[in-house]
């Protein structure tokens, strides 16, 4: 039977589609008119609509990138919960979409070229989660490079569970990670919330005494003053 997807599928389904060719055919072998008349679309659309060979591997990253900017552009709140979330979020999308996650790493452990574009994928989960923090944080010393490094920890626990649940799709690793992600917000915190230390400024007392006051007399004078 041969494989097609409909001009009106979804960009998921092309880009699973697409996925699924390459595995089955060969990356190399596979090419771009290819995908666009599997995908019911011309040469022409395909490249308007997804640029490269290699760029529809990684289509879907672009929308779930808007979809994370826009979550966390319109969130109030506390910043490191609204982090988590959007961590959370593109987690779901992965594991709501088995087809093209599993294919795709299958692809991936054929194509080291692949490999190395997913690590510039990564790193752009990163910087939309700095330019968050960096600007949702309160000012301090550590906001600079405390968001850079939460943000890389986020991006990094995100993808070692990815890993873990590509490994066993039927194993349901939401609530993990969630807990993994509140622990590591809450090891941040401190350093990206300081707060005052609370202690109260001793208090000076100065005390005019004659040479003959007795011990009583500078007691009571101090007394005094300390209650006023």
């Amino acid at each position: 039977m041969e494989n097609r997807a409909p001009a009106q599928h979804s960009t998921d389904a092309i880009v699973s589609l697409s996925i699924e060719l390459m595995v089955a055919q060969g990356y190399e072998s596979t090419t771009v008119d290819t995908l666009a008349d599997a995908a019911g679309i011309s040469r022409s659309t395909f490249f308007r609509k997804f640029g490269a060979k290699d760029d529809v591997v990684f289509a879907d990253h672009n929308l779930i990138l808007e979809g994370a900017r826009d979550f966390l552009a319109n969130s109030a709140g506390d910043p490191l919960t609204i982090l988590r979330d959007s961590t959370l979020r593109i987690f779901g999308h992965f594991v709501r979409n088995p087809r093209t996650s599993i294919t795709r790493q299958q692809l991936l452990q054929q194509v080291p070229a692949l490999r190395d574009r997913e690590l510039v994928t990564s790193h752009r989960y990163e910087r939309i989660f700095t330019e968050y923090l960096q600007s949702a944080l309160p000012e301090s010393g550590h906001r600079e490079l405390g968001s850079v490094a939460l943000s890389a920890a986020t991006v990094a626990i995100h993808n070692a569970f990815l890993r873990r649940w590509l490994r066993s799709p039927e194993t349901d690793l939401a609530g993990e990670l969630a807990a993994e992600l509140r622990n590591l917000s809450e090891t941040f915190r401190p350093a990206l919330f300081p707060k005052a230390t609370g202690r109260i400024p001793p208090k000076v007392v100065v005390a005019v005494m004659g040479a003959n006051a007795t011990e009583e007399d500078v007691l009571a004078a101090v007394r005094n003053a300390l209650e006023s």
